[in-house]
């Protein structure tokens, strides 16, 4: 997905108006990265949705040189209640890349927020108040390769460069920022911060 200027500097406006849950703690093992991130109402241009709501976990394991990851997996939720003045409910809600959450981070030189990876959620539940939509992804390394969980839901897009989709588990790292965009308008986000800054991205 590539996306226009326009929608970058708009993203720049929000960085310090949504509020992140990291669990990080000092004493805990050095070869695990866990991140919990709440997402919330993002100020403007974000859309206001009255009760939406989200959250996304990072979890990553280290083998014992700490550079190599042994498993990772990320999961999100996202529950959109009916009706919504975005027009969305059971009838329409599955339409294919309805939900994406972009997972951003800063450019320091330019302080905006640059796309790095897209991540597609879908409908896990439909019911007449609320639709749910999740992201689940997991890899193990086994043998040497890595081994995608059999239970995935959704895609992440972790180059978003390269024409089409290269499909992985994106690593989350200090200071980004997902958005939560349903059709192409932004309405929950919340910056990240992890105690590891030097991780990068794991293909399956």
């Amino acid at each position: 997905m590539n996306f226009v200027i326009g929608s970058i500097v708009a993203r720049a406006v929000v960085l310090t108006c949504s509020l992140l849950v990291a669990v990080c703690p000092a004493m805990a093992e050095e070869n695990l990265v866990d991140i919990e991130a709440e997402l919330t109402d993002c100020a403007s241009p974000c859309v206001t949705v009255p009760g939406a709501e989200g959250e996304l976990e990072y979890k990553a394991e280290f083998l014992n040189d700490g550079i190599t990851v042994k498993e990772v997996k990320l999961q999100a939720v996202v529950t959109i209640p009916v009706p919504n003045i975005l027009g969305i409910a059971a009838t329409n809600g599955r339409a294919a890349g309805l939900v994406v959450i972009d997972l951003t981070r800063l450019d320091p030189s330019s302080q905006l927020a640059e796309p790095f990876a897209t991540c597609t959620m879908v409908l896990k539940k439909a019911r007449a108040t609320s639709l749910t939509y999740e992201l689940t992804l997991s890899a193990k390394l086994k043998k040497g390769k890595f081994v995608a969980g059999k239970k995935s839901r959704g895609f992440c897009d972790i180059d978003l460069i390269t024409a089409d989709v290269q499909t992985g588990i994106p690593a989350i790292q200090g200071g980004e920022i997902a958005f939560v965009s349903v059709n192409g308008t932004d309405i929950l986000s919340s910056p990240s911060t992890a105690t590891d800054p030097g991780l990068g991205y794991w293909d399956y």
